[in-house]
């Protein structure tokens, strides 16, 4: 039982991951907005978002800790996950000093993540609800 509650959370769990490594990419961008030479980056969140599917697809692939004491503790597989980073770049948004922030699409791209992120909260909230509610009857 606690097996099918762990799958579900899981893939809520790496999305959630993933939106909050972008917020803070994001927050970079902004914060180096004023920065000479700073080149502006992003992940391709589609192609990280599919990479994250295709690990709970292999899951039972990882490598685990082999435990050789009653004593050790169970280890927690937190499905960390390395992202690549993209520049964003466009031709007409380069400024003299070589930075590459454009503050609109910075904006912009930082609220959307920061509603999606909220809103697969919201999600996940509503599932724990639903689970409670089943299980006290």
């Amino acid at each position: 039982m606690f097996d099918k509650i762990n799958k579900i959370f899981d893939f809520s769990q790496n999305a959630l991951n993933l939106y909050a490594k972008r917020q803070e990419i994001l927050s970079s961008n902004i914060a180096n907005a004023d920065t000479p030479g700073y080149k502006s980056i992003d992940i391709d969140f589609k192609n990280e978002l599919s990479k994250v599917l295709q690990q709970k697809n292999i899951k039972n692939k990882n490598i685990l800790l082999k435990k050789t004491s009653l004593y050790h503790l169970n280890g927690k597989n937190n499905h960390s996950f390395s992202l690549k980073f993209i520049p964003v770049v466009d031709a007409n948004q380069i400024k003299p000093d070589g930075n590459t922030v454009d503050m609109d699409r910075e904006r912009i791209e930082f609220i959307d993540n920061s509603l999606k992120y909220q809103s697969s909260l919201i999600f996940m909230k509503n599932q724990i609800k639903n689970i409670m509610s089943v299980l006290k009857g």
